[in-house]
């Protein structure tokens, strides 16, 4: 037989599938190559005559392809036939067919427990490789700039331990010739790569070392220059916060900074590449913020690795200690607070996942009673990762107490009624956390940040504000149909960040969707610093763009405990 030098890859994945796929490589009697990817999706419970079968249809499909593209005198190709039954397709083990009625499990076992195996295609044969690491999507940033680093926007893999791969980064003038630059999945872009394509090749390796296919991917442009920030309109807003607040006067910042991982071109065509390329928005926004001198900022949409690589140090030399939170635990961007850590004693910090605490915590008894009657709810629910970021600050001078809030709730334009139930979660844990505070702090109060997502027509508003809602009100029936939804919170609040016209303004959509709430009975609102104005944001297609870096304005209050 041969040690042929092509390679099949069978692999089994934790739901009970496996996926199969070679690179299908025949000629024609004119010597024509024909070459096609066969991918083969199953269940390890199918047989192995199944997949057997499938790889036949795939083969036939590609030769009657072919045949379809050819001359009529050229309608003969190898094999002579094109009916799936009649193309030889087998697997070898110790040169003898394996048997067609085995599972594609114990199949993938024996194979990877070190029996040779050989898929036989007409005369050529594959080499089958059991659970090797499979690259699903690997991109690199339409923009790379020099002096900052560059690894994939996304990198999508299975079975693979990446600690134990191998990458390269190579550049070139022409994409032809190629010159080795660096070894690492990261790659620090120096001045003199200016002008050059970047490609990163890799070779993945799995359990006991097994080596995946090798690929690689090729820059779209070629590396560029930082261009120098230009004067933004956010720098009149910080003509009102030179100043540092003492005492019992401090400043909030609320800000959902636009993660990289949906900055995409598509959603945001207006925008140049270089303006929203993240590492000149991420410093755009650290411009921005510095500016507004606050003692705390709630940042929605941070990006994990952005977070551990850049906002985190940044927020330590300005003298601020920054939390993180994936949201859902899950997805690659969150939650921060930060918060000057010369004017705060951190007493508390903790992450609530609303599809998780539904049936935990004893304070949403009554709720689930009423929920558990609307099956649809529970399960949308359960699908949504949104989470609340709560920071407990004890001020080191004045010993008051501030219970910080953040959040970004469910996106999605038909769900107010989602939302509504999220608040309700929000202001009910919120509550919950201030009662047990006030057993042994004399001066206990709640600031709650946020992207909302729901404008002040919504119910959501209406209910921070009102403190309750009517029942009968459309989203309360949508979540329980029968009435009984008893939404309430026993805060009196405001929006310290009043109703501007617009706090989010993209191209398609512009509206009011982002809040600082405030308890009115707690503290007093010396000062909302006015956000960018319609007459300036209407000047542009939308936002992000080089003077906004991100697709929502920031929230600033200056506060006062009373």
């Amino acid at each position: 037989m041969g040690e042929p030098g092509k390679i099949a890859y069978i692999r089994r994945f934790s739901n009970a599938k496996c996926d199969f796929r070679f690179f299908l490589s025949l000629k024609n009697k004119h010597d024509e190559k024909i070459s096609r990817e066969i991918i083969v999706a199953a269940s390890v419970t199918e047989s192995l005559a199944f997949l057997i079968d499938v790889i036949k249809k795939n083969v036939a499909e590609c030769l009657e392809n072919n045949k379809e593209n050819t001359q009529d005198d050229d309608k003969a190709l190898l094999s002579g036939s094109q009916l799936s039954e009649d193309i030889l397709v087998h697997f070898v083990r110790d040169s003898k067919f394996c048997r067609g009625d085995i599972l594609i499990m114990e199949f993938i076992n024996l194979t990877k427990n070190g029996y040779r195996t050989f898929l036989q295609i007409l005369d050529d044969y594959y080499r089958v490789v059991a659970d090797a690491p499979l690259v699903r999507h690997l991109e690199l940033p339409s923009v790379i700039l020099a002096n900052y680093p560059v690894e994939p926007l996304k990198f999508h893999t299975s079975l693979c331990k990446k600690n134990y791969s191998k990458f390269n980064w190579y550049r070139s003038l022409d994409k032809e010739k190629w010159e080795l630059v660096g070894n690492s999945l990261q790659y620090s872009v120096k001045e003199e790569d200016v002008g050059y394509y970047l490609k990163l090749s890799c070779t993945l390796y799995g359990e006991n070392n097994i080596k995946g296919p090798y690929v690689e991917v090729v820059s779209e442009y070629k590396v560029e220059k930082m261009i120098e920030f230009p004067v933004c309109p956010f720098e009149t807003r910080h003509k009102l916060t030179h100043n540092h607040l003492h005492g019992f006067s401090f400043r909030v910042v609320s800000y959902n900074i636009l993660s990289d991982r949906y900055a995409t071109r598509l959603q945001y065509n207006y925008c140049p590449l270089r303006a929203l390329n993240i590492h000149y928005r991420k410093q755009l926004v650290m411009k921005e913020l510095r500016g507004y001198n606050a003692d705390i900022i709630a940042l929605q949409e941070v990006d994990n690795q952005h977070f551990t690589s850049y906002f985190k140090n940044e927020f330590n030399e300005m003298g601020f200690k920054s939390l993180y939170h994936r949201k859902g635990n899950c997805i690659p961007e969150g939650l921060l607070c930060a918060f000057n850590r010369r004017r705060y004693r951190l007493l508390e910090s903790m992450h609530i996942v609303f599809k998780l605490e539904l049936e935990r915590r004893k304070v949403f008894a009554g709720a689930f009673g009423w929920l558990s009657q609307n099956a649809e709810l529970i399960r949308e629910l359960k699908t949504q990762n949104t989470s609340l970021q709560v920071t407990v600050l004890c001020d080191n001078t004045t010993k008051d107490v501030i219970i910080v809030g953040n959040t970004h709730l469910y996106y999605h334009p038909d769900a107010d009624h989602i939302r509504l139930l999220q608040s309700f979660m929000s202001t009910t844990i919120l509550n919950s956390i201030k009662s047990r505070l006030t057993r042994e702090y004399m001066n206990v109060g709640v600031v709650f940040c946020g992207d909302f997502n729901s404008n002040s027509e919504k119910s959501l508003y209406r209910f921070m504000i009102d403190g309750t809602i009517d029942p009968k009100h459309r989203d309360c029936l949508t979540i329980s149909p029968t009435g009984h939804a008893s939404i309430y919170h026993n805060f009196i609040l405001e929006s310290a960040s009043g109703l501007p016209k617009y706090t989010n303004y993209t191209l398609d959509f512009k509206d009011c969707l982002d809040y600082i709430f405030v308890e009115r009975n707690k503290f007093s609102v010396l000062r909302n610093v006015p956000v960018t104005g319609p007459e300036v944001l209407e000047q542009y297609a939308g936002l992000p763009n080089e003077f906004f870096p991100s697709d929502h304005l920031a929230l600033v209050v200056d506060l006062q405990t009373k």
